[in-house]
Order: C-alpha cells, then sequence, then structure tokens
C-alpha cells in the first residue's frame, strides 16, 4: 500500500515540475490569435432555415396531436369496454392532445421569430449594401 503511495506521490511530483518548467507563452500567444479573429467573424444563421424547421416540426407535433384526439375519441366511443382502464387511457389522451399542441404552439411561436428575424437581417443587409 504504501509501495503504491509512493509512486503516486512521485508520479504528481513529476508531473507538477514538468508543468512549471513548460513554456506558456506559445499557447497564451496563440490563444490571442484566436479571440481576436473569431471577434472579428460575425456568425451566420440561417433564420429562414431556422424557421422552416420550426414550422415542419409543428406540423408533426399537429398531425401527432390529431392521432391522439382520434385515439381519444375512440376511447369515449367505446368506454364500456375498458371500464376503469379506459378512463385512464381517455385521461392520458387527453394531456397528450394537450402536451403535443402546446409544443406544436411553441414551435410556431419560434418559427415566427425565426421568420421576424431573418425579414430584420435581409432588411439591414439591403440597407448596408445600399449605403455603401
Amino acid at each position: 500500500m504504501q509501495k503504491e503511495i509512493r509512486k503516486f506521490v512521485a508520479a504528481i511530483s513529476t508531473l507538477g515540475l514538468l508543468a512549471g518548467c513548460s513554456e506558456t507563452g506559445a499557447i497564451e500567444a496563440k490563444k490571442d490569435d484566436t479571440s481576436a479573429s473569431a471577434q472579428n467573424i460575425r456568425p451566420f444563421v440561417d433564420h429562414d432555415g431556422l424557421a422552416r424547421r420550426y414550422e415542419n416540426r409543428a406540423r408533426t407535433l399537429l398531425e401527432i396531436a390529431a392521432k391522439h384526439e382520434k385515439r381519444l375519441q375512440y376511447y369515449e366511443d367505446k368506454s364500456y369496454r375498458y371500464g376503469r382502464h379506459g378512463q385512464d387511457s381517455q385521461a392520458h389522451a387527453i394531456a397528450l392532445v394537450q402536451k403535443y399542441k402546446r409544443a406544436a404552439e411553441k414551435a410556431a411561436e419560434s418559427a415566427f421569430h425565426h421568420r421576424m428575424v431573418s425579414q430584420l437581417a435581409k432588411r439591414d443587409y439591403i440597407a448596408s449594401r445600399a449605403s455603401h
């Protein structure tokens, strides 16, 4: 046990000595170069593509909600077949319909937001090109 502890302490000491003697100037210079270039690059975001993705997601979620509404209607029509389990299934189907409709609304809101940002970005780009 003591032999393992001595090896561990020796390894940690060696690593500490190597880290203390190493040059960090090259790493810091490289870090400064990358941070300066990162500040100069304006990130490009495809808001039109994101809006389409969110619209497709909203459409898909509404389709899933419609399937669960069909299932809910079936449970309501045939509730006599399932007894207590049918009531649980109805409650679950109602919860799923509400969940998917809420998610679809959020996706539609996100799509609208990205559409607006895209239009503003296009307008700003056109204005900046016209002023130059």
